[in-house]
């Protein structure tokens, strides 16, 4: 990657590459959103953010190129969120009330 000062980057950090970069692009503007957030809220997991969300970009245009409306893909890519986390809820088996005691925690794994 090379920046805007034509400081050159080598790196496999999604965060940093989203960062240096310019986005144009409204989708690839969005995945850089949601890597930066990933990046502040959690500190690790922006190459996931970036690969999940190039591949929900890629089947999204396999459908709008099958002749599924904008709206249509939309939709279902909201019920599926709302199934995952349905899902995610569902296969709690202890939940840690205070990650800071050992007891929870041990309990936990």
């Amino acid at each position: 990657v090379i920046n805007h000062i034509n400081k050159i980057f080598v790196t496999n950090d999604a965060a940093t590459i989203v960062k240096e970069m310019e986005v144009v692009h409204p989708a690839a503007k969005l995945v850089a959103m949601a890597a930066k957030t990933q990046e502040e809220e959690i500190g690790d997991g922006t190459n996931l953010v970036v690969v999940l969300a190039g591949i929900m970009l890629e089947n999204a245009e396999i459908l709008l190129k099958q002749g599924l409306h904008t709206a249509d893909v939309i939709e279902g890519y909201t019920k599926a969120s709302k199934m995952v986390l349905d899902y995610i809820d569902k296969l709690e088996v202890k939940k840690c009330e205070d990650i800071r005691s050992a007891e929870e925690v041990s309990k936990a794994l």
